[in-house]
């Protein structure tokens, strides 16, 4: 919901991977906290958590197929490789954003990859 300072956000991470908040200074953190994959336990109970998106903030929501890209043992996000990717696109528009964190993840491993990959990046004006 937009107001005078930005986009209002709500959402439920209902076991996704975590939300990603990129500041424009480059900082990273995550935007909820982590929940229960979604359909695994019947009486799960998801908690929607809401944030104020700012001038330059962006969200970064992936599927498992970005964070679980495997090259040999190691998964694309092991030491925090999606949030370090994104903390190098700090100024870059949405657009920019999924470009290059699709060319980091495409370029993690020498193979095609074998799960979806989808990525929603939202950039607060």
């Amino acid at each position: 919901m937009p107001h005078a300072d930005g986009v209002r956000c709500t959402l439920a991470s209902a076991g996704h991977p975590l939300p990603l908040l990129l500041r424009p200074d480059g900082t990273v953190r995550a935007a909820a906290p982590p929940q229960m994959l979604l359909g695994v336990v019947d009486d799960a109970v998801y908690r929607a958590e809401s944030f104020d998106l700012t001038a330059g903030d962006t969200l970064l929501c992936v599927t498992d197929g970005v964070t679980e890209r495997k090259s040999g043992n190691r998964l694309f996000d092991d030491g925090d490789g999606l949030a370090a990717a994104l903390a190098g696109c700090a100024g870059l528009s949405a657009e920019g954003v999924a470009a290059r964190i699709r060319q980091a993840v495409h370029g993690f491993a020498r193979t095609p990859p074998d799960d979806d990959l989808a990525l929603l990046v939202l950039r607060a004006e």
